[in-house]
């Protein structure tokens, strides 16, 4: 396994655990995420923010790594995503991709591609 997937495979874990502090010892000192729907995350204190109101918004939400692949700074992470928004019980899931670039060891952009499948109720 390459530099790039290991570091993926450890960001997945922490993501998966709603271990911020895991999740933001993947990140570079400057890091920016783009979700989905074009929004950008830029900064340490932004992206923890991200990761704080994503994981109390669906607090059983699980990331399953479908295929990893990377090298020379760069990392495609393919995964799904499920959770349950406690207020109304309704499935979320969503289907994508991550690209990923990596710059010093950690992870510098993620640009998150996942599209919504269809919900449903609990």
């Amino acid at each position: 396994m390459t530099r790039e997937e290991q570091l993926v495979h450890r960001y997945f874990d922490a993501f998966n655990r709603h271990d911020v502090e895991g999740v933001m010892e993947c990140f570079h000192a400057s890091p920016r995420i783009i979700d989905a729907e074009g929004h950008t995350f830029e900064g340490r204190a932004d992206v923890r923010r991200h990761y704080e109101s994503g994981f109390a918004l669906l607090p059983d939400g699980q990331c399953d790594l479908k295929t990893c692949t990377g090298n020379d700074g760069h990392a495609l992470a393919e995964s799904v995503f499920h959770g349950t928004r406690p207020r109304d019980g309704r499935s979320v899931k969503a289907i994508g991709a991550e690209v990923i670039e990596v710059v010093e060891g950690r992870i510098k952009e993620i640009r998150d591609y996942h599209r919504p499948l269809v919900a449903e109720a609990a």
